[in-house]
This record gives C-alpha cells, structure tokens and sequence, in this order.
C-alpha cells in the first residue's frame, strides 16, 4: 500500500487520470438513478394525490400547503 501512496504522491496527474473514469462511471450511476427513478416517481406520487384531491372532492389549497397528507406523524 505504501508503494502506490508513494507513486500516487510522485505522479499526481497520472492518479488523477486512472481514478477519473472510475469517479466519473460513479456520478453518471448515480445521476442516471436520480433522473430516471427518484424524479419521475416523485412526479406520480405529486400526480396520484392531485388525481386523488379531484375525484373526492378535496380542497386544491391542502395539496399545496401539505403535500405529504397521506403520510400520518405519530404527534398527538
């Protein structure tokens, strides 16, 4: 281990080009899971309680002002 912490000290450039394309597979995983998993599904759940509100007859400003409704808290 000392003998690549010594040649990673001597050749700083060089590391940074063997570590990038490992760095760079990483961000584009975890931008990929953000754009193609987390948004879209915050937009249905967003979707899903507006269509909700609708069809029951639901106030449009509760949507707004508590957009986690259904989620009940433990607070009494």
């Amino acid at each position: 281990m000392n003998k690549i912490k010594t040649l990673m000290l001597n050749h700083p450039f060089l590391s940074t080009l063997i570590i990038l394309p490992f760095s760079l597979v990483f961000v584009f995983a975890v931008l990929d899971l953000i754009i193609n998993v987390i948004i879209p599904f915050l937009f249905a759940l967003w979707l899903t309680g507006w269509i909700y509100g609708t069809l029951v007859g639901a106030s449009m400003s509760r949507s707004v002002y508590e957009p986690f409704w259904f989620v009940r808290s433990q607070r009494t």
